[in-house]
């Protein structure tokens, strides 16, 4: 069962170097940095992620290899007591990490929704495109808006 112990290590280590990357990203996007930052650092979040594919890809072929459902019943059928405490703890870290990998993902994410829709607006107000009224009737809600396009101003 000692292969299970790097599959875990390289795990915990790409979760790590993973919340590195994206805490770097998020903060590079709420300062609103140079692109050329931002755009470095997806790149590298990008190689994080394919590392954890390729450790979630080592992961299934142990579990099919042990026949195992999952990594929890793949720990508890630890021969050793020694070992099967070992790889509880990783199990637990790479868990906790995991987590903590998914909310930094979550908040990066709708930073970066935010981020769009800031610059949308920013180019609709120097297009000078004006919103439709909302209410009333459908033929007098064609105005200037229907004009004055974004793709189609000088900007």
């Amino acid at each position: 069962m000692k292969e299970i112990y790097p599959v875990f290590k390289r795990e915990i280590l790409a979760l790590n170097l993973g919340l590195e990357k994206v805490r770097a990203l998020k903060d590079a996007i709420r300062k609103s940095e140079d692109s050329s930052l931002i755009k470095s650092l997806v790149k590298e979040t990008e190689e994080v992620l394919k590392e954890l594919a390729a450790t979630a890809d080592l992961k299934d072929e142990l579990l099919n290899k042990r026949k195992a459902n999952n990594m929890e019943e793949l720990s508890k059928a630890q021969e050793l007591q020694g070992d099967k405490e070992v790889v509880v703890r990783l199990l637990s870290k790479v868990k906790e990490l995991e987590k903590e990998f998914a909310e930094e993902l979550m908040t990066t994410r709708e930073l970066l929704k935010r981020a769009v829709a800031f610059t949308e607006f920013h180019i609709n107000v120097l297009a000078g495109a004006k919103a439709d009224t909302t209410y009333g009737l459908p033929g007098k809600n064609q105005g200037d808006a229907v004009a004055n396009k974004m793709f189609e101003a000088n900007v």
